[in-house]
């Protein structure tokens, strides 16, 4: 009986050490992933956009341990380049589209986000690599559009 009940109490002290362990774990991890870029004077807004860009956040929550983060929305673009046209310590944007897969309402509505930060006054750029039409599409709301001299662009059908 005293060997079953020392085994029983060793269990218990390692599974509350062990949740200790994983709670903090999380803990940790999370309040690494909330820690936000600071913006210096004469800065430039980089607007990576890659594969889909959904219209509101996934349903499942990323796990900032396994590498996993959750991509920008329409609306957090929408609200990036608002911000991002007001605030007179950013200069400049780029847009560097890459391997995307949306439908031309929504590259139509990224651009039409692009063409209005334009209007505040601020350059706009486009870096391109291996683009294809919609990449391509969505750089032509840039005031230049850069691109390797030995990289290939894919337009068939513009």
């Amino acid at each position: 009986m005293k060997k079953f009940l020392l085994g029983f109490l060793g269990g218990i002290v390692f599974s509350v050490l062990f949740g200790m362990l994983l709670f903090f774990g999380f803990l940790a991890a999370f309040s690494v992933a909330d820690t936000r870029p600071t913006v210096t004077d004469n800065s430039v807004l980089m607007l990576d956009l890659e594969g889909d860009v959904p219209e509101r956040s996934p349903v499942d929550v990323p796990l900032p341990i396994l590498g996993q983060q959750a991509g920008p929305t329409v609306l957090d673009t929408w609200q990036l380049l608002r911000k991002g046209a007001m605030d007179p310590r950013i200069k400049a944007l780029v847009v560097a589209p890459k391997n995307l897969n949306l439908g031309w309402a929504k590259l139509e509505e990224l651009r039409a986000q692009i063409l209005e930060f334009k209007k505040s006054g601020k350059p706009v750029y486009a870096s391109l690599r291996g683009a294809g039409t919609a990449e391509y599409y969505l750089a032509t709301a840039a005031d230049q559009i850069y691109m390797p001299p030995d990289d290939w662009l894919n337009v068939k059908g513009l």
